[in-house]
């Protein structure tokens, strides 16, 4: 365990998304006596194919409930709309408070030339909120940090528009198992949607 421990915030844009992307470095964070908060920035209302709105939000707000207790983690579902996200101002300023609020270390989240809209949209406000964190009068209700984290994105497997080009690589094999249960509790989308959906 750690006598000072990191702090690690991952902002991604479904309740699957720091699990399935980033699963691996959270327990091993959580393993050293680190930090771990997961935040999806959206609700998750349009994962599935059968199931939407109200119902599926809390099926997923469970999902990711339990999926962070593997590790120990925190979990933070917000509402932002699931398959319609943009990178606006209200956005970048809920990053900027989440930021500023939890004091991370280390910000891990999407690529920002990402497939999909909702995770290109979290991954561009997270950059445009990374400077703003220390800058007094933006978002003012809420203490300005004196230092930036650092903010890095998470691994994915896309090669359009154009491939990932990692400047560091954790080799994570040894949570793996503990990353296929934190992905199982996220039933709705492993065992639904991701089969009905290839």
């Amino acid at each position: 365990m750690s006598n000072n421990p990191l702090r690690l915030l991952i902002l991604g844009a479904h309740p699957d998304d720091a699990e399935y992307h980033a699963g691996g470095l959270a327990a091993i964070y959580r393993r050293a006596g680190h930090v771990v908060k997961l935040v999806s920035v959206t609700n998750g209302q349009s994962g599935h194919y059968a199931v939407s709105g109200p119902e599926l939000t809390a099926i997923r707000r469970a999902e990711a409930a339990r999926s962070a207790a593997v590790i120990g983690a925190l979990a933070e579902v917000w509402d932002f709309p699931d398959g319609r996200l943009e990178p606006t101002l209200e956005l970048r300023e809920r990053i900027i408070r989440e930021i500023r609020g939890f004091q991370p270390d280390l910000v891990l989240t999407h690529r920002t030339c990402d497939y999909h809209p909702d995770h290109r949209a979290v991954g561009l406000a997270v950059q445009d909120a990374s400077y703003l964190v220390t800058v007094p009068p933006i978002c003012s209700d809420v203490p300005v940090l004196r230092r930036d984290p650092v903010v890095a994105c998470m691994n994915d497997l896309f090669t359009r528009p154009c491939a990932l080009a990692p400047d560091v690589v954790i080799d994570v094999t040894c949570e793996l198992a503990t990353i296929v249960a934190m992905c199982a509790c996220h039933e709705s989308q492993f065992f639904d949607w991701l089969p009905f959906n290839q």
